[in-house]
């Protein structure tokens, strides 16, 4: 059943748990600082909540058992991973009543079915959506997808899914990007949720030299004012010293679409 947001928000579901700050091998930029950050800039309008992790069971609808065996084999990696996975359906579940954001680490984007890679184990968006389909607790979903890179992983694992749509916007201006997103937006309402993989390496500073500041709260006001059922989790963004007043303001946006 879902339900229909009916007063302003005020602050922001916000999905995170002290194990995201796991310094587990990784590469250098997908450090615990990146959390840290944006932990420590958006406490002023954040709502915390602790997820637990996710199960075999929620795994196995979106990758292989070869896949999942491989990860289990660091013990310490399979464990946040699977806490990062949890995360995102916890987010999910409260996007069921109002918007929210997963503050989770190890990102999912990149990986597929039979594959990962980019910082990525375990797909985080694809296996919170899957499980919500599974249990009946929405029909279909929306998945856009704003991170610098491609979400290949994402668009492996849901491809072949009618219930899932994809859209990955690649653009190459403030301008194209804006509209890419609004021509994604044209057919949200038509689904039980939105969601939405938020990569903040876009930024003028980080690798993509495309978005300012203020581009992210627009970002994030256009979202969340597409669908009422709509949650974000994180993805990339390595420009640590600004990373976290990005997400304050991709995070204002959703307050300012729900006010």
């Amino acid at each position: 059943m879902l339900y229909v947001l009916k007063k302003p928000m005020d602050s922001i579901p916000v999905v995170y748990s002290k194990d995201f700050l796991t310094d587990y091998p990784t590469v250098d930029c997908e450090c615990p600082d990146r959390v840290e950050k944006i932990y420590s800039h958006i406490r002023n309008i954040a709502d915390f909540t602790e997820p637990g992790p996710c199960g075999i069971s929620d795994l196995m609808l979106c990758h292989s058992e070869q896949l999942v065996r491989s990860v289990q084999r660091d013990p310490v990696i399979y464990d946040i991973a699977c806490r990062s996975a949890g995360g995102a359906i916890k987010a999910a579940e409260l996007a069921l009543q109002r918007p929210s954001f997963a503050l989770i680490r190890p990102p999912g984007h990149h990986a597929g079915r039979d594959f990962n890679g980019g910082f990525c184990f375990f797909n985080n968006m694809a296996v919170a959506i899957k499980r919500l389909v599974s249990k009946g607790l929405i029909r279909n979903a929306l998945i856009v997808d704003i991170d610098l890179h491609y979400g290949n992983g994402t668009y492996d694992i849901v491809k072949e899914d009618g219930n899932i749509d994809f859209v990955n916007i690649d653009s190459a201006s403030r301008e194209d990007f804006f509209n890419d997103i609004e021509a994604a937006l044209e057919k949200a309402s038509s689904f039980d949720m939105l969601c939405c993989s938020a990569g903040f390496d876009t930024y003028i500073r980080d690798w993509g030299g495309l978005l300012f500041t203020e581009d992210y709260r627009k970002a994030g006001r256009m979202l969340a004012s597409s669908n009422p059922h709509f949650f974000t989790v994180l993805e990339g963004g390595y420009y640590i010293p600004d990373l976290g007043i990005n997400v304050h303001a991709y995070l204002k946006g959703l307050l300012e679409a729900c006010s």
